[in-house]
């Protein structure tokens, strides 16, 4: 699935990008502080320097992550595309920080000058259009570095980013392992998504608003995804949509009981599934060998 629909779930994926995230700005500060680059201390050692960097891309970063988040959860109700999401982030967050990387900056500063200077200013927050010019021209940089970061790890990585999941690979629909060999049907990317539940464990898919509870008999996990998208990546297995939120695997089925004027599927572990009225017909030929007088 590609959708630019953020779900907003933290998860092992989410913690492993988020840690991959970080590496960025800790190697810059260590190749700046090393290199001394734009350094506007003299006479420092490369200690003193790599530390320098480390606070102020480390807290500019922390600031663009959590940017990010915000303006993914806020803005989730218009869809908006990931890099909408990225960039409304880091300048978000990069004009929260800025206060304190240029507190940084001026302890830095008072710090080298080696005599005792006047304390350095509590970081004060000042918005406005002169303000923002000022960012963006100093932190142009870190900008491009942070865009360019995070389009890689969704990208050539497959790294989900701020709950939108990796861009599909190239590879995505050729014939190779991760296809079945008889009909060369992918994977369901939804799969990639669950911590505990592998592909043979899906039971059941059920639609809860914007988000897919996938069912097994030990349990459900809850993913935001596109009940129709993962409805159809689950096109390789023996299964059937049998309720506008329902679909369900033909393996996992243990009866079809009367109820009312259609049926309840029950299936192993014991969950009972209800079979629309749209679809009873098709459900009742599809599983008939399962129905009890």
């Amino acid at each position: 699935m590609t959708s630019d629909t953020p779900p907003l779930i933290f998860n092992k994926a989410t913690i492993a990008s988020t840690a991959v995230s970080f590496a960025v700005p800790l190697f810059a500060a260590l190749l700046l502080g090393w290199y001394g680059a734009s350094l506007p201390l003299v006479g420092i050692g490369s200690s003193t320097a790599i530390a320098y960097w480390l606070a102020i891309l480390m807290t500019t970063w922390l600031a663009f992550e959590t940017g990010g988040w915000a303006a993914a959860y806020i803005l989730r109700p218009l869809k908006p595309r990931f890099i909408v999401v990225i960039i409304t982030g880091c300048v978000v967050g990069g004009l929260a920080a800025r206060p304190f990387v240029v507190y940084i900056i001026g302890t830095f500063l008072g710090a080298a000058q080696g005599t005792d200077p006047s304390p350095v200013a509590a970081p004060q927050f000042i918005w406005s259009v002169e303000w923002l010019t000022g960012f963006l021209q100093e932190a142009a940089a870190i900008l491009l570095l942070w865009i360019g970061a995070n389009l890689m790890m969704r990208g050539p990585l497959h790294l989900p980013r701020f709950g939108y999941a990796p861009l599909p690979s190239a590879q995505r629909y050729l014939r190779d392992d991760r296809m079945d060999s008889s009909d060369g049907v992918p994977d369901p990317e939804f799969v990639k998504r669950l911590e505990e539940i592998s592909q043979d464990g899906v039971t059941a898919l059920e639609a809860e608003d914007h988000y897919v509870r996938v069912h097994s008999e030990g349990g459900s996990e809850l993913i935001h995804y596109k009940f129709a998208d993962a409805i159809h990546e689950m096109r390789g297995q023996s299964g059937l949509q049998v309720h506008r939120s329902f679909w369900v695997n033909k393996t996992s089925i243990v009866s079809m009981v009367k109820r009312g004027r259609s049926y309840d599927i029950v299936l192993k572990g014991g969950k009972r599934i209800p079979v629309g009225q749209t679809y009873k017909q098709s459900a009742a030929t599809a599983f008939k060998e399962f129905i009890q007088d």
